[in-house]
This record gives structure tokens, C-alpha cells and sequence, in this order.
């Protein structure tokens, strides 16, 4: 069992238990891989959980067009459970989390969605999306802000997941950035036109994102194997 990254014209595939920390600026279309690379899993019946502390649920919906849902659970952070709007037909899908401080509400939710998917709906294949430890960064100190991926980066390991999470590059320092690192099995950045990996396999190539899509150009390296 291996989880397809989401980009159709390479066969990029990370193994059961893999946590990839993901980073670009604002500009470089981050937001467009970590969507097809949810839509990827959606699409091919997987479960998808995605930790937002940068969109509300009606941004995330939107964004994610006319893929599967029945599979994805969202945990909001930024948006107030009493003043939600969105209306869908599972009602397991969301969960409200005050604000991005309330990291133990992030876990508890993330494991109640996890155990809704492996012991209810019989579904092995999860994905988990972190959006962005940035924001996170700007609430917690790099300590706490390090136990709780721990915590999540071991429970994706233990129930074979995928995690992606997500990164501001150039909004940390050298310190941060190496710390977070050491709790990811790859890492791709996304900058100046070409998406570089590095982790099991290593591989660079160039891009650009065409009608909300990631189109590849040029393999720097044929080995498509994170």
C-alpha cells in the first residue's frame, strides 16, 4: 500500500506511516498541491482529514470542487462553531476548534475522525492535511508547537497514514525549520518554478500551476519513489 501524491504526470508515492512537510511562498501554488493531493485520496476512496488554521470550511469545500466527500472530515480552527453556515449531509464531517492556541482539541478531533474511519467505515487509507504549522508558529512557541506534531506524526505512523503539512517558506528561522524537520520522513519545497523533494528518493522539477492545476515540466531525476 502506497499513497500517490496527487500529480498526475509523475508517479510520486509515499509510503504507509509517511509525514512530508511541505513549503513555498505565498505565491508558488502550495495551496494547489496540498488540494489534488487531497482530492487525489478522495477520489480513490480514501479518508482525508484536514486541519485548517488558514480557511474556513466553505473556503476548503470550494477550493476542493466537485471531488468525493463523503470521506473527508474538516477540523476549523479559525471559524466559530456558532456561527457556521455550512450545511452538508454527513454531519461527522466538522468539527470547530476555538482558535489555533487549542492544540489538545486539534488532537482530539483528529483522533475521533481517525477512529470514525478505521473502526466504523472499515477505510485503512488516511490522509492527513496540516494547514499551516505557520499559523501555528505565530501562537506557540517551537517547543509546544514540536510535542504536538510529535503526537501527530507518531499517530500517522501507528495507523499507516500520510501526513502533509504545510509550510510559509522564509517565515522561520533556521532553528525552527531544521527542529520541525527532523519529525517529517521528506520534504518538498516549492520555489522559483520547480518542486524539489528530498527524503527517500530525491527529484526536482520544473512547474507552473495552469487553470488551478500543477502541470509538470522537465524530471531532473527519473526516481519517483519518495
Amino acid at each position: 500500500m502506497v499513497y500517490k501524491i496527487g500529480i498526475s504526470e509523475i508517479d510520486l508515492e509515499a509510503p504507509p506511516g509517511t509525514s512530508i512537510l511541505l513549503s513555498g511562498d505565498l505565491f508558488s501554488g502550495k495551496d494547489v498541491f496540498s488540494r489534488q493531493f487531497v482530492v487525489e485520496g478522495l477520489n480513490t476512496g480514501e479518508a482525508c482529514i484536514i486541519i485548517s488554521t488558514n480557511e474556513a470550511v466553505e473556503k476548503i469545500l470550494d477550493d476542493l470542487g466537485n471531488a468525493e466527500l463523503q470521506n473527508l472530515s474538516i477540523i476549523d480552527c479559525i471559524s466559530s462553531r456558532f456561527g457556521a453556515t455550512v450545511e452538508l449531509p454527513f454531519s461527522d464531517q466538522i468539527r470547530y476548534v476555538e482558535s489555533p492556541v487549542d492544540l489538545s482539541m486539534m488532537m482530539v478531533a483528529t483522533n475521533e475522525f481517525l477512529e470514525l474511519y478505521s473502526r466504523h467505515k472499515n477505510i485503512k487509507n488516511v490522509r492527513i492535511v496540516l494547514d499551516s504549522l505557520s499559523t501555528l508558529l505565530m501562537y506557540s512557541d517551537l517547543r509546544t508547537i514540536f510535542r504536538f506534531l510529535h503526537v501527530l506524526t507518531t499517530r500517522v505512523k501507528a495507523v499507516g497514514g500520510v501526513c502533509l503539512i504545510v509550510m510559509e517558506e522564509g517565515a522561520h528561522d533556521e532553528i525552527e525549520e531544521k527542529a520541525l524537520q527532523q519529525l517529517t520522513q521528506a520534504i518538498i519545497k516549492m520555489i522559483e518554478g520547480k518542486i524539489q523533494i528530498k527524503g527517500f528518493k530525491n527529484t526536482q522539477f520544473d512547474y507552473e500551476i495552469q487553470d488551478g492545476q500543477i502541470v509538470v515540466g522537465g524530471l531532473d531525476n527519473t526516481k519517483k519513489s519518495l
